[in-house]
């Protein structure tokens, strides 16, 4: 199998409850379940179940940071942290909704260590993909920064983020080959991610728009009873990275990846999937070639 490096510049240690948020009262839970959090370590946990060589890049300080590697490793993913003097920040899940903190303080010496960390990694890996938001705006340079040392190491990116960081890799002179926005970041910049060769745009439970090198399609989800749809984009990136490491044609991995996030979605855990939660739902998988454009080109969503 491929090794693949997963960069995820702001992370979180989250916490797990099942239990729902009751306003005006203390709200008692069962212990909370900590949880590695943040999209690119999504991404490699997935990765690392279908039996690809991961290791997850990020940013974090404190001892939340040490939790977060021991998590990350547990799931037999290398975790690769670069450590900032700012603690890492935290994020809570209830079963009616979730609460995390924006970001974390990083100065840009701690960015540019990440990028020679991830430079570093880079020879003999077969993919690279930068997941999530930044910790901060003034580190817009960041992801530009990975691109180019992908570029120069030979190795493909992914890109799937949004607000600055996704504004600044979308408008770098190394663009990513491929960009997965949801259907509302799509919406906000379309132009800017219009300028990638390859684009996915999900949209939660409704059917996903997808071009590629082989064609265009309307990729339809399989029907599920949903328990947590937290993760399924990344889980949809991880599926079809997979497919596309293994050798296969774009459309039989974007069914594989359809079929991934709709398997995350059907489970409370994110991003806890293996490759025999997915194979069931392949059959209910559809792939409608279009040669319509993308959603919400014209119009706002």
């Amino acid at each position: 199998m491929a090794r693949v490096l997963t960069v995820t510049a702001n992370p979180l240690l989250d916490h797990q409850s099942p239990v729902r948020w009751r306003a005006g009262t203390v709200t008692r839970s069962p212990p909370f379940v900590r949880l590695a959090g943040g999209k690119g370590i999504n991404v490699a946990r997935v990765l690392a179940r279908h039996g690809h060589q991961c290791l997850a890049f990020g940013l974090g300080g404190g001892w939340e940071a040490e939790e977060l590697a021991r998590l990350i490793a547990a799931d037999g993913v290398t975790p690769c942290l670069v450590r900032t003097a700012a603690r890492l920040r935290l994020g809570f899940q209830l079963a009616d909704g979730a609460l995390i903190e924006d970001g974390f303080a990083v100065s840009a010496e701690e960015g540019e260590r990440l990028v020679a960390a991830v430079r570093a990694a880079l020879p003999g890996s077969a993919l690279l993909i930068i997941s999530g938001s930044l910790p901060n705006p003034g580190l817009s340079a960041l992801y530009p920064a990975l691109l180019a040392a992908a570029e120069d190491a030979g190795v493909p990116c992914w890109l799937d983020s949004h607000g600055v960081g996704a504004a600044a890799a979308l408008g770098a002179a190394c663009r990513p080959a491929l960009a997965k926005p949801n259907r509302e970041e799509y919406a906000a910049a379309a132009a800017l991610w219009e300028r990638v060769p390859e684009l996915h745009i999900t949209d939660g439970a409704r059917p996903a728009w997808a071009r590629t090198a082989e064609g265009c399609w309307r990729v339809v989800p399989p029907p599920i009873t949903e328990l947590n749809p937290i993760g399924s984009g990344d889980c949809w990136l991880a599926g079809y990275a997979h497919g596309r490491l293994s050798g296969w044609d774009s459309a039989t991995a974007l069914r594989y990846a359809a079929a991934a996030g709709a398997a995350n979605a059907a489970r409370a855990e994110v991003a806890a999937i293996a490759p025999a939660e997915i194979a069931p739902l392949l059959p209910a998988v559809r792939l409608e070639p279009t040669d319509e454009g993308p959603p919400c080109r014209a119009t706002p969503c």
